[in-house]
């Protein structure tokens, strides 16, 4: 799916703007602080549900109003008609919510998502090799959560178990017998999640290292998955081992929650090793290897969101990086405050077919992009 028609109202400084986007590479250009990645938060929301900026969604909305909407055209297809799958999203500064997909309305973000997968790269996403296991799990978690099928039911009751477990922690007195019910629940929904988390790391593995190794030569790095406990014993055993521990922290320590991605370079953690730039490349790398793994497995292709890439990326790794995406025909969203150093990115092929936003004080206009 791509966008082939955006509507927003609302959002931060936004107060309302139509834009009709390209089905391949649309460029967002303006001052810092003009609105630029407003566009891209309502896009993420049209995904999402709630933004990648804020978890105060009265920050998200327009102090004029009292509810931000977003409302879209999906279309399908290689062209640039503007019929398609409607999606709309409107959310209210006192959290409520009203979700729509092809007219029907849908109670949870997870059918957003479904519908519209968005990948997400700005300033933040260095926190994939530099920040907590979280951001990694999160990472790998969304790739399951599109690509198997069974992931999102096991996930809910393995969360569901994970809260009872750290209950009956918390309780002065605890039943064993009541804790070994939810300890047998819980090594085997955590078995189901790492099997599934398993699976489509081995579908991203080889994708990561060919796209780092188109954008970075030959640095050999080493990713693996950790699955949340050690792998040479079970988690029957490590829950025994850890129980005493577990008690005193009240909260459980091994199991699918713990799960990581383990980014080494000649046995040293990556964040300890890599360059500025080579983390950035590691990134965009896993970044671009998802959209890799969607395509092939489920045919479906996710929107990305390049939040002001140039000051994130070199020349030489942002040109390779928009080849690597634009082989695999997905649509771009990318923000800048140069519109000639965007177009330049665009091979002259594509020059005639992009969609060029120009975005001053919260006012977009849809504008013919240059002919290179």
């Amino acid at each position: 799916m791509y966008v082939t028609r955006l509507d927003v109202q609302g959002v931060r400084n936004i107060h309302k703007s139509l834009l009709y986007p390209k089905a391949r590479i649309n460029i967002i250009y303006g001052e810092n602080g003009s609105g630029k990645t407003s566009l891209l938060e309502a896009i993420y929301l049209l995904g999402r549900g709630r933004s990648f900026r804020t978890t105060n969604l009265k920050a998200v909305i327009n102090r004029a109003s009292d509810a931000c909407t977003i409302f879209a055209l999906l279309g399908n297809g290689g062209t640039d008609d503007i019929s398609g799958v409607p999606i709309g999203v409107s959310r209210t500064s006192g959290g409520g919510f009203h979700f729509k997909v092809a007219g029907r309305q849908v109670y949870t973000s997870s059918q957003l998502a479904e519908t519209l997968p968005i990948v997400l790269m700005n300033s933040d996403s260095l926190a994939l090799v530099e920040g907590g296991p979280g951001h990694r799990r999160r990472f790998i978690d969304w790739g399951v959560f599109h690509v198997e099928h069974s992931f999102r039911e096991t996930w809910r009751k393995y969360q569901r178990c994970h809260k009872q477990r750290n209950k009956l922690l918390r309780h002065d007195k605890i039943s064993m017998a009541e804790l070994d019910v939810w300890d047998r629940e819980f090594i085997s929904l955590s078995t189901q999640v790492a099997e599934c988390r398993q699976q489509y790391f081995d579908k991203v593995l080889p994708e990561f290292h060919s796209i780092f190794k188109s954008l970075n030569g030959s640095l050999d790095l080493d990713l693996r998955l950790f699955r949340g406990w050690a792998e040479d014993s079970s988690l029957s055993k490590e829950l025994k081992k850890s129980y005493q521990r577990d008690r005193v922290s009240k909260t459980t320590n091994s199991g699918a929650h713990r799960a990581d991605l383990k980014l080494k370079y000649e046995g040293r953690p990556a964040s300890e090793v890599l360059s500025r730039g080579q983390t950035k490349a590691v990134v965009l790398a896993m970044l671009i290897a998802q959209g890799r793994v969607l395509h092939r497995v489920r045919n479906k292709d996710c929107v990305y969101l390049l939040d002001d890439l140039a000051a994130e990326l070199d020349r030489a790794h942002l040109s390779r990086g928009m080849e690597l995406l634009l082989e695999q025909k997905a649509q771009i969203f990318i923000t800048g405050t140069s519109k000639d150093a965007l177009q330049a990115l665009v091979p002259k092929s594509l020059a005639r077919g992009i969609g060029l936003f120009h975005v001053k004080q919260g006012v977009v206009d849809q504008e013919e992009p240059d002919l290179i």
